[in-house]
């Protein structure tokens, strides 16, 4: 492995070429800075190499390595455009609701369940215990008519009155 001079880099790489590529990359990326930028990653690629191998086209060796560098770097936009971390969240929620309700949902649930408590407790002994057994405990109607020593068509009319109750009551508080 031979070391090449500074005087020899002068005769591969010269202010005339890196000028080219920054206007070819430019021209090819649509930004002067990130042209810049590569035009250097260019110029250090193209030392490493020639440290080695020296070229027998310099031009079109420093031509390629600038071309590779654009692809990987669009190629690298476009993913992240992809994947973009950026992303507008509000919208992600409006898909993916999370599992979890924020804390404005949590205290309209509360206020919701409030208003349910207050509508059973206004609601006869007998009716409420009928509504709780059905909805809480999953009890039949007959089930029902037998714990609490009535007829299936009152355990049904004491049903739907404790259901109107409580639907007229959280309409009246929303």
């Amino acid at each position: 492995m031979t070391a090449i001079s500074s005087l020899d880099m002068a005769s591969y790489w010269n202010q005339a070429l890196a000028d080219e590529l920054l206007r070819f990359l430019t021209g090819r990326l649509k930004c002067p800075e990130v042209a810049a930028d590569l035009t250097q990653e260019t110029y250090l690629r193209f030392h490493q190499f020639i440290q080695t191998t020296p070229p027998n086209n310099a031009r079109a060796l420093a031509y390629r390595i600038a071309v590779n560098l654009a692809n990987d770097y669009q190629r690298k936009v476009k993913v992240r455009g992809t994947y973009n971390a950026d992303t507008d969240f509000t919208i992600l929620e409006d898909i993916h609701p999370s599992a979890m309700p924020g804390p404005e949902q949590v205290v309209m649930a509360q206020q919701q369940l409030q208003c349910l408590q207050d509508a059973l407790d206004e609601l006869s002994e007998e009716c409420r215990t009928a509504f709780l057994l059905h909805s809480v405990h999953g009890l039949t109607y007959p089930e029902i008519a037998a714990e609490l020593g009535i007829s299936r068509s009152l355990v049904g009319r004491h049903l739907v009155k404790a259901l109107a109750h409580s639907k007229q009551r959280l309409k009246a508080s929303e």
